[in-house]
């Protein structure tokens, strides 16, 4: 008995600790409102304060606000659930509006969700809990977890699929690839970007980098254009180097449509996970008895295994053929680029550069020189991310000037007499 009076106070000290934090946020409002403030302004300011080790919604603490002001200290303790062990009712159109909000954007937190419905007037603050919405969400199947397992298909089911020729649509992801011990002893982390052609299963670009980042995966895509032609789909998931403005702006000049999984359908890329695996088993397991000492000699590996072993491989998905011989029946249907295209200028990254007016600026943590008459003036930098071999120089749609390093050393040599450097 001793244990339970105990207990019960502990839950009643509790009770009334938040209750004292809820009170603070009101009197830090009429403090507010005091000040001048409205109380839109009173309210954002009280959210951006945590209250008993916490930071609340405006619309939370609105609630307790107008809780106080009618009924007084006591409305801002919990109350006792009257239908504890039982589900709190909700109105039928209430669980259809929420459910239809689920499937509309299943990649939004409940908490989120719970907010648009207070935000449209479907929900009233303080009237629900969120235990209860995820409640009826996992009865519907579409709670976090049951959509991470595929067990809420949205949009209706999905039917296992196989585009009828080559090119006509490309998958592609990132894997974290094998960290390497360099020859000076140093480790680098890599990462394999990989494009694949649905209809052959054909790894039509695969290449590890240092870093999971746009301008390693245009590098990749450019050379599988290269190589294999223009599909005319590419389909990649939500990752930040597949989101980006300028790959859209790249595949949109290339006339390629640019498709992405919808939150939580990683398994519609099953084909691309499959050949990440097989490399995981056949190919980086090879590595513990040969290890590789640079990302150039693991790619030298991984493109002769692609060529001489994966691609050459009868696979039962393909009826006994091999991605070679699938992807050979283009035939003259292959969709190449077009002869004026400057493939190399397209897949250019684009910054903003003020020069400075020693005629140079800062790019990728490089000195670089621009023309003198640029001095003072901004402009747009166009340059191969990989190997630097363009960096032109731009003012709207129109080139300017090709840059160059800038050798501080050779500058001291032909200008310091005229400019008294050194002197």
């Amino acid at each position: 008995m001793g244990a339970m009076n105990a207990n019960k106070q502990n839950k009643e000290q509790s009770r009334r600790d938040k209750a004292l934090g809820r009170f603070a946020a009101v009197q830090s409002i009429k403090q507010s409102l005091d000040n001048g403030l409205g109380m839109g302004p009173a309210l954002e300011l009280a959210s951006r304060q945590p209250w008993n080790e916490r930071f609340y919604a405006v619309s939370t603490i609105e609630a307790w606000w107008y809780r106080f002001r009618d009924r007084g200290f006591d409305a801002l303790l919990d109350q006792p659930r009257s239908d504890k062990g039982n589900h709190r009712a909700l109105e039928p159109e209430l669980i259809e509006n929420l459910i239809k909000l689920r499937k509309e954007h299943p990649g939004l937190t409940l908490r989120a969700l719970a907010a648009e419905l207070v935000r449209r007037g479907e929900l009233q603050p303080g009237a629900f809990s969120l235990s209860t919405l995820h409640r009826r969400l996992m009865e519907a199947g579409l709670d976090r977890q049951s959509l991470r397992n595929g067990a809420a298909l949205l949009g209706g089911p999905t039917k296992a699929f196989e585009s009828s020729l080559p090119n006509m649509l490309w998958m592609t992801d990132c894997m974290h690839g094998p960290v390497l011990t360099l020859e000076n002893g140093k480790s680098q982390r890599s990462y394999l970007f990989a494009i694949m052609d649905d209809a052959s299963r054909l790894c039509t670009h695969a290449q590890f980098y240092p870093q999971e980042r746009l301008e390693w995966f245009l590098d990749c895509l450019r050379a599988a254009v290269v190589a294999r032609g223009v599909p005319d789909k590419l389909y990649t998931d939500n990752g930040p180097a597949f989101r980006s403005k300028h790959l859209s702006y790249v595949c949109a000049n290339l006339h390629i449509r640019l498709l992405h999984t919808k939150p939580y359908h990683a398994w519609s890329k099953g084909k691309i996970e499959r050949f990440f695996l097989t490399l995981q088993k056949q190919f980086l397991a090879t590595l513990s008895f040969e290890p590789v000492k640079s990302l150039e000699a693991l790619n030298t590996r991984l493109w002769r295994w692609i060529e001489t072993d994966y691609h050459q491989r009868a696979h039962s998905s393909l009826k006994n053929q091999s991605p070679t011989q699938r992807f050979a029946i283009i035939g003259q249907s292959m969709r190449t680029l077009e002869e004026d295209k400057d493939l190399d200028r397209l897949f250019l990254m684009r910054v903003t550069r003020n020069i400075r007016k020693d005629a140079t600026f800062s790019l990728q943590g490089c000195l670089w020189e621009a023309p003198v008459h640029l001095r003072g003036q901004k402009v747009t930098v166009h340059y191969d991310p990989a190997q630097y071999k363009r960096v032109e120089l731009w003012f709207g749609d129109r080139f300017i000037a090709n840059a160059k390093p800038c050798d501080k050393n050779l500058n001291a040599t032909l200008y310091g007499k005229s400019n008294n450097y050194g002197q």
